[in-house]
């Protein structure tokens, strides 16, 4: 038995025999299970890959070889086996252990990995400024991940240098959140073969030696190219290894081996089973343990439960569309957010009207602009920070056509325990510079359904951005058919000063001014664009300081669109920010926690209104 929180570095597993590596691989799956269950994170895709990590730091030499590893919702493993086990009780946390790669935290991380798909270009990146090191580079990339454009255009690369001789593990769990979507999943499952060849393989390198199940390979391959081609990884220019059982240890050691001694691209098809270990998890095809939080072990259970009438924004708006749906034609798209943004039951009630297209955000923003340029209504929902991969796309297809597609902007502001790739703080900005959007940001579930109405009757696409919390609200009673204008609304008239800020800050300082019995002006500036102009003047002419407080980066936001705006008019007002310096990174914690250490708690906030003399700036 060993103790996972003595583990100074990898090394170790090379002094391991089979059978010790196999019991090591059970205790790193009872060591998640058990801190996860307290912490929540990223539980099924890491309980997949344990094997498979195991053996690549039992075959590859960790101080010379470099693993990429493309997005960190399968690192939890190289993190215990690389020292950090004893950090788990912090993981995701304020000041703790990212739930990503990070490279501050430790020498082998060599690739920060936010968003998928990225790990075959960075790898290639490197061999390219790293021609003459001995150590070999190993991009690990899941079967969701490597159907995205920037994966595919790694392959594209890198099959045509053979000397620089990648390896790419493809592990394959049929999985993304939940189930792989595509005609490239259909590819993978030709790949995998059936059970009667699948066994025949395996009886085959099990008798033979490595050098002769080697000669069976280049056999295979030379009938191949005679007679058929038909493997894309091949066509593409890689050197073809597997399938293989992801899930046995001694399996994935043998193919490493295998790897380690070939030279031009190679490609390792591994098969795992994503959830491996914990029947709750195996079971799931929704995507609940994918991210999860704090759970009951036993069964599996949030140990959190909603209050009643508690639900997440996403929840409000799925069943707002699958409502609206019944009496409005529209389709939905998304890009791999099935599951995130709650929309099974739109998917199941309404199959031809809605569109999953994988982990592709800038195709879904093409195809949503096809779609509107023949007339249909299309709701493009996003995670803010995945919106960011489109930004072209959105840029040229959507708005420069003017095309009237209703952009959902779901995780908008700070999102908690992802980290610094995944805050939503940055997607104002990249509208703002865009041609005849409106953007509009709800302070409640009232709001955000009669922002979604206004924008079904609009002509012009608009951003509706909604954050990463619940909110209170009693489903069966929401006005359904409310719409609401472009127009701002008064909150508290004070003389003080005046705030204006929207979302969830509306409610915050609301509370605020009314504990502390503050005569302040607070106002609902729901929509940053466009302005409500008449309200403004009022505002500018009543207050001659005015604070605008947004959870987001400071430039390209509704401050700046005041700030033009006094400039456009000769107005003198002293106008102030709260908000976040594009140079500071948010890390990862809960929002709370978050919030309070970079300038939006409450005691930050009454600071800010006290100075009624100093310019306004940003919290660095």
């Amino acid at each position: 038995m060993i103790d996972l929180t003595e583990i100074k570095d990898p090394s170790f597993v090379k002094t391991l025999s089979k059978k010790e590596l196999e019991g090591l691989a059970i205790q790193i799956r009872e060591f998640l299970i058990e801190n996860l269950s307290k912490t929540g994170g990223h539980l099924s895709s890491n309980l997949g890959i344990v094997e498979l990590t195991i053996a690549m730091y039992y075959v590859f030499d960790s101080e010379k070889d470099h693993f990429l590893f493309d997005v960190g919702h399968q690192s939890y493993v190289h993190k215990i086996l690389t020292g950090r086990a004893k950090e788990f009780s912090t993981l995701r946390q304020y000041g703790g252990l990212s739930g990503y790669i990070r490279k501050e935290e430790s020498k082998y991380d060599v690739w920060e990995s936010g968003h998928s798909s990225t790990s075959i270009s960075a790898m290639a990146g490197m061999l390219l400024s790293d021609p003459s090191s001995s150590g070999r580079y190993i991009a690990l990339i899941g079967d969701s991940s490597i159907t995205n454009g920037v994966a595919f255009e790694g392959l594209n690369f890198l099959g045509s240098h053979k000397e620089l001789n990648p390896i790419i593990l493809l592990n394959d769990n049929k999985m993304g959140i939940t189930k792989t979507v595509g005609v490239f999943s259909k590819t993978l499952s030709r790949l995998r073969g059936n059970k009667i060849w699948l066994g025949f393989k395996r009886c085959l390198n099990a008798i033979f030696p490595t050098f002769i199940t080697n000669k069976f390979h280049q056999i295979k391959k030379a009938l191949k190219a005679l007679i058929q081609r038909d493997n894309i990884f091949e066509d593409m220019g890689f050197d073809y290894y597997g399938p293989i059982k992801g899930n046995s240890v001694s399996s994935c050691i043998k193919a490493l081996k295998r790897l380690q001694k070939t030279k031009g691209p190679v490609l390792l098809h591994i098969l795992t089973k994503k959830g491996k270990g914990y029947a709750p998890a195996e079971q799931d095809e929704s995507g609940n343990f994918h991210g999860v939080g704090p759970f009951d072990i036993p069964t599996g259970k949030p140990l959190k439960t909603p209050a009643e009438n508690e639900h997440s924004y996403s929840e409000v708006l799925s069943f707002y569309l699958d409502q609206k749906r019944r009496q409005t034609e529209f389709v939905v798209v998304t890009p791999a957010m099935k599951a995130g943004a709650k929309l099974e039951e739109f998917a199941e009630h309404y199959p031809n009207d809605f569109f999953d297209v994988g982990i592709a955000e800038e195709h879904a923003a093409v195809m949503s602009a096809g779609m509107a340029l023949k007339g249909k209504k299309v709701v493009l929902l996003y995670y803010s920070t995945f919106a960011q991969r489109a930004y072209d796309e959105i840029l040229n297809d959507i708005c420069r056509q003017k095309l009237p597609v209703i952009i959902g902007i779901d995780r908008a502001g700070v999102v908690g325990e992802d980290g610094e790739t995944h805050q939503g703080i940055y997607d104002i900005s990249m509208f703002s510079a865009m041609p005849f959007v409106q953007i509009a940001m709800p302070k409640d579930a009232k709001e955000l359904i009669g922002m979604f109405n206004y924008a079904f009757h609009l002509t012009v696409p608009i951003v509706i951005r909604y954050p990463r919390q619940d909110t209170l609200v009693a489903l069966k009673h929401l006005d359904l058919n409310a719409e609401i204008q472009p127009t701002w609304e008064w909150i508290c008239e004070g003389k003080d000063l005046c705030v204006l800020t929207y979302g969830p800050e509306v409610s915050y300082i609301e509370n605020w001014i009314k504990k502390h019995r503050l005569s302040l002006g607070l106002v609902n500036a729901r929509w940053i664009r466009p302005l409500d102009e008449a309200l403004l003047i009022k505002i500018l002419n009543r207050y001659p300081r005015v604070l605008i407080v947004e959870e987001v980066v400071s430039k390209g936001t509704l401050y700046d669109e005041v700030l033009e705006f006094c400039s456009r008019n000769h107005l003198k007002n002293q106008i102030d920010s709260l908000s976040f310096s594009p140079n500071v990174l948010l890390p990862h914690g809960s929002i709370v926690d978050v919030l309070e250490h970079y300038g939006f708690s409450e005691r930050d906030f009454l600071e800010k209104v006290s100075q009624s003399d100093r310019k306004g700036s940003d919290h660095e």
